[in-house]
């Protein structure tokens, strides 16, 4: 077995690991639970949705089971799965670092739930973890390769392998520069909402436009 090979293994490892472990919390705090439990929290930081503890308690840790399973699946499925071959090790680092994103909102959650006085940091706490996500996610985009599940997939970047991965690369700095700016914003809380819109925004548009003019340019 190769180095890469175990390096793959033990985030496998690490990702069953972390979702087995948000279950035994689950079961472990069921007991003291309220029955009602707030399920989605306003811009404000207060909680606007509540839901049945049998709902709250599970539904994080049954996505990421579900996200565990899955995940590995699209690469058996995907048309171009021949390619995951090339960049296995992004892609399981890609499928932890969504698993870890879980489980720190899960620990939000039931932190928030235990000690509702601190709802108004949930907005920071979520916008700060958004941004660490994106900033994991951008350092491995420039090293996927074409495939229909991952990364960023316009026209052009499926029809051109050197479109593809010129875009994957300016797509990657974009996600590290956005997440960064999530992150200040999550610590110093000034203007929540442009930032987040202007950064979903640039998130989408930008990498979309840079891949069109690429397309342009090399007919």
């Amino acid at each position: 077995m190769t180095n890469e090979n175990r390096i793959i293994d033990k985030m496998l490892i690490v990702r069953a690991s972390i979702v087995v472990a948000m279950f035994a919390v689950g079961a472990f705090m069921y007991p003291y639970l309220p029955d009602s439990i707030p399920t989605h929290w306003g811009f404000e930081g207060q909680p606007d949705a509540w839901g049945p503890k049998t709902w709250g308690a599970w539904i994080v840790p049954l996505m990421s089971l579900g996200f565990l399973v899955l995940m590995p699946l699209l690469a058996k499925i995907d048309p171009r799965k021949a390619n995951y071959e090339s960049f296995k090790r992004p892609w399981s680092f890609i499928q932890t670092s969504f698993i870890v994103f879980m489980a720190y909102m899960y620990a939000v959650t039931m932190y928030v739930t235990f000690y509702p006085e601190y709802n108004d940091m949930v907005g920071r706490f979520v916008v700060f973890g958004i941004g660490i996500l994106f900033v994991l996610m951008g350092n491995v985009m420039g090293k996927v390769r074409q495939n229909y599940f991952v990364g960023l997939k316009t026209p052009w970047t499926l029809n051109d392998p050197e479109v593809w991965q010129k875009s994957q690369r300016f797509g990657g700095w974009v996600f590290v520069l956005v997440g960064l700016a999530f992150m200040i914003e999550g610590a110093i809380w000034f203007a929540v909402m442009p930032v987040f819109f202007a950064a979903i925004a640039a998130t989408v548009v930008l990498p979309i436009v840079y891949s069109y003019l690429l397309s342009r340019k090399s007919k």
